[in-house]
C-alpha cells in the first residue's frame, strides 16, 4: 500500500506533536491540575545523613493553623519500594530496598522522616518546620572507600555489610593475553556523582473514589503500570481500582517516574483522609531526594602488543548505590560489565563489578546508565595505551573494531560468569561507522589545524571515544488501535518524556495504514487505555511499543481485507472509508479494536562514536569545547529530525557531566549542591553547535529494523571531551584529574605536572 503522491511516513522528519502547547505555556504539567477541595503535603526530610531515630514529635505541628494530618513510619504498614524487573533483581538487593518513611534509621540527608498535610502549601511548608526530629548521631560512610575499609560503619547491621551484588564476567583466557602482552596500562579512573536535572521537578496530585476505594495518581510519567502494581502491592489495594495518568512531562531523562517514596505517601495520604492530595518537589528537595547517579570507581587495566592489537583487559569496579537499592536495582553495577568490551576484538576479558552503600542519596537510572561510565574508563586507558605504543588514537580504534563480516558477534562468556544477558551485536558496521564520523567531522584537517593553533601558542586537543549501547529492553508492549469515524488511535503504555514517541508511533502507524499522520491519534496518558506496559526507558519505546504498534496496524488492515473480501494491498483508506480494489468498502470506525504485542526476550546493541575538539586556556583551567560530533547507528531512523535532536540533547548533557555538574558532599554526609549556584549547568554560551551523524544499519530482530537512539549521544561524550583535554595537554601517557574536569582541577593538574622532574 502507498499513500497516493506522498511519501511513506517512515523516515520523514514530521513535526513534533505538542509543540504548540509547549511553546504558548498551553501544556499542562502536575503543578497545574488541581481538583476539588485537594490539600497539600509537605515531606520532613532528615537533615543528618546516618543516625538511629530516637523519636518524632509531631503535636506542635498538628496545632498549627491549617494542618489536617501529619504522619511517620509508625502510621504506615511495613513495605518497600520493590524493584521493577526480574533481571534487575537480586537477593542482596532485595533486602535493602527503601521504605517510604524511614523506620528507625535515617541513612541519608533528604531521606522523608514524615509527612505534614494542610490547607495551603504554605501552611504545609511552615507546619513541617514544627516537626522535631530527634535523631542520635552515627558515623556515616560518605565515599566508596569509605564503606569498603575495614571495620566501616553499617548502613544495614542486620544485613551485615555495605556491599550488594557482585557481577562476574569472564572470557577468554585472561593470563595467558597478559603474559603475551607488550605494554599493559592501568589506571584508577573515578566518574563523579552527579543527576539529570528536568526543568520541571516531581509533582503528584493523588484523587481518591470513596466509591470504589481505588484512587488516580495524577502525574505518572516513564513507567506507569509498574507504578500502579507497586502501589498496589504496598497499599494493598487491586491494581483495578488503581488509574495511574500521566500529563506533560517537562523533561524525565531517566530520574522522572520512578516509584519514589513521596508516590506512595500521597496515595497513602489521599485514602485516609478521603481528600485529593497534591505534592509539588522544589528544586532543594530535587538535589537530594531524586535519583543521583553515575559515581564509580574503576581499576582498569589494558594489555596489548607493542604495534597496539587488543590483547585483554581486568577490570574492579565498585559502584555506589548511595543509602538504599531503589527500583533499578542492580542495574549500577549490572550495565557497566556489559558495556566494557565495547566495540572490540578482545581475546580475553575478566571484570568484576560491585555495588556499595553509602550514605548518600540512592542512585537511579539517569540517561545512558553504567554505559556512560564504562566507556569513560574503556576509552581514557585506550588513549593513554595509543600515546605508549605511538600510535594516533584513531589508528588505535581502526586496528581493533570487531569488522562488519564479524557481525553478528557474540562474547560466550564462561560458564562461571554471571548469568547476565548475551553480549550480542545483531548488526552493524563498527569500522565504516568510526571512518564516517572521521571523514565527516574534518578529522585530518583539525589535526592540520591543531599544529598551526599549538605554533600559536594555543592549547587545542582532539578526542574520540566510540562504544555500544545496550537498548530495548522487553521482555514486550502491547499496542491496541481502536477506530472512530475518520481517527485510528493508538493506545500504549509506554510515555512521553520528551522524545517525541507520540508522534513517531503516529508515523509507524500512518505509514503501515497508508493515511495521512493527522489520521492517527496516540494515547499513552492513562493505564485504563492499555491493560499492560513496561514504559519508557533504556531507549526502547520505539523498538518495542513501534513495532506493535505496527503489528496492530497490520492486523487493522487484515480485519478490513476480512471484511471486504480482498487482499491487504488491494486497500486503500481516504475520508474515513476502507475502500478495495473490487469496489467494496466498509467505514474506517466499523473496524477494530485490533490488538498486538511485540516481544523482545533479550535486548538488543548499537554501535555510537563521539569526536570533541577543546582549547585549554592554561592560565585559567577553563576548558572551552570548539566542536562536537556524535554519531549513532539507529538501525533506521522513523524521524531523523527528532532522533538528532535527542543526540544532540544527550551529548550536551554530557558536555555538562564532563566540565560541569557534580554533586558533592562533605565528610559527613552533608551535601553541598543544592541550588544551581552550587550544581553548575552549561548554558548555550558553553556549547558548540553538536553535529549528528545518523547512520541506519538495521536489524533483522524486528520488523521495522529499528534501534534505539535516545541516549547514545550521552554515552562517549564525556570519554571524547577527556581524550581532547589531554591531548590539549600534551599528556597522552597521563592520568587526568577526576570529572568534572573543572577550572580548578585543571589548574592544580597543570601545577602538579610542571613540579614533576622532567624524564
Amino acid at each position: 500500500m502507498t499513500l497516493d503522491g506522498k511519501p511513506r511516513m517512515i523516515g520523514q522528519s514530521v513535526e513534533r506533536r505538542g509543540n504548540h502547547a509547549l511553546l504558548t505555556g498551553a501544556a499542562t504539567y502536575a503543578a497545574d491540575l488541581h481538583c476539588e477541595g485537594e490539600v497539600y503535603a509537605r515531606v520532613v526530610r532528615s537533615q543528618t545523613a546516618h543516625g538511629t531515630i530516637v523519636g518524632i514529635d509531631t503535636s506542635e505541628a498538628l496545632e498549627a493553623p491549617g494542618v489536617l494530618a501529619v504522619i511517620t513510619a509508625d502510621d504506615l504498614p511495613d513495605v518497600k519500594i520493590p524493584i521493577r524487573l526480574p533481571l534487575f533483581e537480586s537477593p542482596e538487593a532485595n533486602q535493602l530496598l527503601q521504605p517510604p518513611l524511614a523506620r528507625g534509621t535515617v541513612r541519608y540527608v533528604g531521606e522523608p522522616v514524615a509527612v505534614v498535610v494542610a490547607e495551603d502549601p504554605y501552611l504545609a511548608e511552615d507546619a513541617a518546620e514544627l516537626v522535631d526530629v530527634d535523631i542520635d548521631d552515627l558515623d556515616p560512610v560518605v565515599t566508596v572507600e569509605d564503606a569498603l575499609a575495614e571495620g566501616a560503619p553499617l548502613l544495614d547491621p542486620e544485613y551485615g555489610r555495605n556491599t550488594v551484588s557482585t557481577i562476574s564476567l569472564r572470557y577468554g583466557d585472561v593470563a595467558e593475553a597478559f603474559d603475551q602482552a607488550d605494554v599493559v596500562v592501568r589506571e584508577r579512573i573515578r566518574v563523579h556523582r552527579s543527576t539529570a536535572i528536568p526543568l520541571e521537578t516531581r509533582g503528584l496530585v493523588a484523587e481518591p473514589h470513596a466509591e470504589s476505594g481505588g484512587l488516580t495518581l495524577w502525574g505518572a510519567a516513564k513507567v506507569k503500570h509498574f507504578t500502579r502494581q507497586a502501589l498496589g502491592q504496598m497499599l494493598g489495594i487491586d491494581v483495578s481500582r488503581l488509574r495511574m495518568v500521566e500529563v506533560n512531562v517537562g523533561g524525565g531523562f531517566g530520574v522522572r517516574g520512578e516509584p519514589y517514596p513521596e508516590d506512595f505517601l500521597v496515595a497513602f495520604l489521599a485514602l485516609r483522609l478521603g481528600r485529593p492530595v497534591k505534592w509539588v518537589e522544589d528544586r532543594a528537595e530535587h538535589f537530594v531526594a531524586t535519583n543521583h547517579a553515575r559515581e564509580q570507581e574503576h581499576e582498569l587495566e589494558i594489555a596489548a602488543t607493542s604495534d597496539g592489537h587488543l590483547l585483554a583487559f581486568r577490570d574492579r569496579g565498585h559502584c555506589d548505590h548511595g543509602a538504599y537499592v531503589r527500583s533499578q536495582g542492580i542495574l549500577p553495577e549490572l550495565l557497566p560489565p556489559l558495556h566494557l568490551p565495547g566495540p572490540y576484538q578482545w581475546e580475553a576479558f575478566e571484570l568484576e563489578s560491585t555495588g556499595v552503600l553509602t550514605n548518600r542519596t540512592p542512585v537511579g537510572t539517569y540517561r545512558g546508565p553504567g554505559m556512560t561510565e564504562a566507556t569513560y574508563a574503556r576509552e581514557r586507558l585506550l588513549d593513554r595505551l595509543a600515546a605508549e605504543v605511538d600510535l594516533d588514537p584513531a589508528e588505535l580504534r581502526r586496528r581493533n573494531m570487531i569488522p562488519a563480516e564479524s557481525l553478528p558477534f557474540h562474547f560466550q562468556l564462561s560458564e562461571d560468569s554471571t548469568p547476565v544477558a548475551p553480549i550480542k551485536y545483531e548488526s552493524g558496521d563498527f569500522p565504516g561507522g568510526l571512518e564516517l564520523l572521521l571523514e565527516q567531522a574534518g578529522y585530518e584537517e583539525l589535526r592540520d589545524e591543531q599544529v598551526r593553533r599549538h605554533a600559536d601558542g594555543e592549547a587545542v586537543g582532539i578526542g574520540l571515544a566510540t562504544y555500544v549501547e545496550v537498548g530495548s529492553i522487553g521482555p514486550f508492549e502491547d499496542a491496541v488501535i481502536t477506530t472512530s469515524a475518520d481517527t485510528a488511535t493508538v493506545h500504549v503504555g509506554v510515555s512521553s518524556l520528551g522524545q517525541g514517541v507520540e508522534t513517531v508511533l503516529a508515523q509507524i502507524a500512518a505509514d503501515v495504514l497508508a493515511v495521512p499522520i493527522d489520521a492517527v491519534a496516540v494515547d499513552f496518558h492513562d493505564t485504563d487505555a492499555v491493560p499492560m506496559g513496561f514504559g519508557a526507558f533504556a531507549s526502547r519505546s520505539t523498538v518495542l511499543a513501534g513495532n506493535a504498534t505496527a503489528l496492530a496496524a497490520q492486523k487493522l488492515l487484515e480485519q478490513a481485507g476480512e471484511e471486504l473480501g480482498a487482499a491487504v494491498d488491494a486497500l486503500r483508506i481516504q475520508g474515513g472509508t476502507v475502500t478495495a480494489a473490487n469496489g467494496r468498502s466498509i467505514p474506517l470506525g466499523k473496524l477494530g479494536p485490533a490488538k498486538a504485542r511485540f516481544d523482545k526476550p533479550v535486548p538488543s546493541y548499537s554501535f555510537g562514536a563521539a569526536l570533541s575538539m577543546v582549547s585549554v586556556d592554561r592560565e585559567t583551567g577553563r576548558v572551552k569545547v570548539l566542536k562536537h560530533v556524535v554519531l549513532h547507528d539507529v538501525g533506521r531512523a522513523v524521524n531523523p529530525a527528532l532522533l538528532r535532536g535527542q543526540l544532540a540533547g544527550a551529548a550536551s548533557q554530557g558536555i555538562g557531566g564532563a566540565l560541569f555538574e557534580e554533586l558533592m558532599f562533605d565528610e559527613q554526609g552533608q551535601p553541598l549542591s543544592t541550588s544551581f549556584a552550587d550544581y553548575l549547568l552549561p548554558t548555550a554560551g558553553e556549547l558548540p553547535e553538536i553535529e549528528v551523524i545518523v547512520v541506519e544499519e538495521p536489524v533483522d530482530s524486528n520488523p521495522l529494523g529499528v534501534k534505539g537512539g535516545g541516549e547514545s549521544g550521552m554515552v562517549g561524550t564525556p570519554a571524547a571531551i577527556a581524550n581532547a583535554v589531554a591531548d590539549a595537554l600534551g599528556v597522552g601517557t597521563s592520568a587526568l584529574p577526576d570529572t568534572p574536569l573543572t577550572p580548578d582541577r585543571i589548574r592544580a593538574f597543570l601545577r602538579e605536572v610542571e613540579a614533576k622532574p622532567s624524564a
